[in-house]
């Protein structure tokens, strides 16, 4: 199991439950998301790694280019992926053993014999241009995620449905690109449309990125029961190839 896949699950236990036992000390306020930063470089992922990036991905045309940043950071602890425009099972395979946590490609462009969740994470790149039945059909794949970038400005109405549909139909988180000074209320907006990590963009700094985490915590917790019902806030259930907190490997939240 992936460390995206069960730092997600963590994600969304803490924000289920939520609340506090009694008796129970004060604990800080956790993340509504997760927070992940683009890198070009080793150096760059490690420094956003120790100032609280929760993941990090390299971006890069194929597996061999992200190659020299992923083997200068990664380890079998750590959260870094790879976005690649093609992937074909010999890149997947060098990935993995570099250490690869988990790959972003697309769609039309990964063979089917590189996709293998039980060696690496996988998470597919979707928008609003896939079809209702492919949707439904990834849901057994036992993807780790989606990758969606929107449209660029504010969010809308019409955005954010785009966003619940690709989540609820196939019943799997969303990992979603968005600048790294989102604001609270729209912050809010991702979580209850089913993203499990925002991702800002290459060129993001430290001190953007502890802004980030910042407004990450500033999100209000969803209101009891208000998942539970016909509201728009969908999030995708763990039960669809996703872990159990049984498979967590007993680690425990490092927050």
């Amino acid at each position: 199991m992936s460390q995206l896949q069960k730092a997600i699950s963590r994600t969304q236990r803490r924000e289920t439950t939520g609340g506090l036992g009694f008796g129970t000390a004060r604990k800080e306020q956790p993340k509504a998301m997760l927070a992940g930063v683009v890198a070009t470089d080793g150096a760059a992922a490690k420094a956003l790694l120790e100032a609280g990036a929760d993941l990090i991905l390299i971006r890069a045309k194929d597996a061999a280019g992200a190659l020299k940043a992923l083997k200068a950071v990664a380890t079998n602890k750590v959260c870094i992926g790879v976005h690649v425009s093609a992937l074909d099972a010999a890149g997947a395979e060098a990935l993995s053993a570099a250490n690869c946590d988990f790959v972003v490609s697309p769609l039309g462009s990964t063979a089917a014999a590189a996709l293998d969740t039980d060696r690496m994470g996988h998470v597919l790149v979707a928008g609003p241009e896939l079809e209702d039945t492919t949707l439904r059909a990834l849901g057994p794949l036992g993807l780790d995620a989606l990758f969606v970038e929107p449209e660029a400005g504010a969010m809308t109405l019409a955005g954010q449905l785009a966003l619940v549909r690709l989540s609820s139909f196939t019943s799997t988180p969303l990992l979603v690109a968005t600048a790294a000074d989102t604001p609270v209320a729209e912050l809010r907006v991702l979580r209850d449309s089913g993203v499990a990590a925002v991702i800002a963009p290459e060129g993001t700094t430290v001190k953007h990125l502890e802004a980030m985490i910042a407004n990450l915590k500033a999100v209000p917790a969803p209101k009891k029961g208000k998942r539970e019902g016909n509201d728009m806030a969908i999030v995708p259930s763990m039960s669809a190839g996703h872990a159990s907190e049984e498979d967590d490997d007993g680690e425990e939240d490092d927050e």
